[in-house]
This record gives C-alpha cells, structure tokens and sequence, in this order.
C-alpha cells in the first residue's frame, strides 16, 4: 500500500510542474515573439543601411565616370 502511495505522490508532484510550466509558457511565448520580431526589425535596418551604402556608392561611381 505505500507503494501505491509513493506513486500517487509522484503523479501530484508532475502533475504540479505541468501547472507550473503552463503558467510561464505565456510569458515565454511573449518573450519569444519580442525577440523574433526584434531579430527581424535589425535584419531589416541591416538592409536598409547596406542598400544606402550600395546608393551612395553608386552614385559615386557615376560621378567618377562623368569627371573622367
């Protein structure tokens, strides 16, 4: 019979962390979405800066051409 009581306790114990882990995976998710959509706002200025570089170094090329 303590056996079975043993076990019981187990379960009640797993049974805890399960309520646990669903009371902070709200918040993870949230922390997650943040951080992705952070990760994608810097990509995106990434590029932005790189196609301003790309421009203005065109632009230099085109004015070396016309004083050549």
């Amino acid at each position: 019979m303590s056996q079975v009581e043993s076990n019981e306790f187990e379960l009640d114990d797993l049974t805890d962390d399960v309520e646990i882990i669903k009371e902070i995976s709200p918040k993870d998710s949230k922390a997650k979405q943040k951080l992705e959509a952070r990760r994608r706002i810097d990509e995106l200025l990434e590029q932005k800066r790189l196609r301003q570089l790309l421009d203005d170094w065109d632009l230099d090329d085109d004015d070396a051409l016309n004083d050549a």
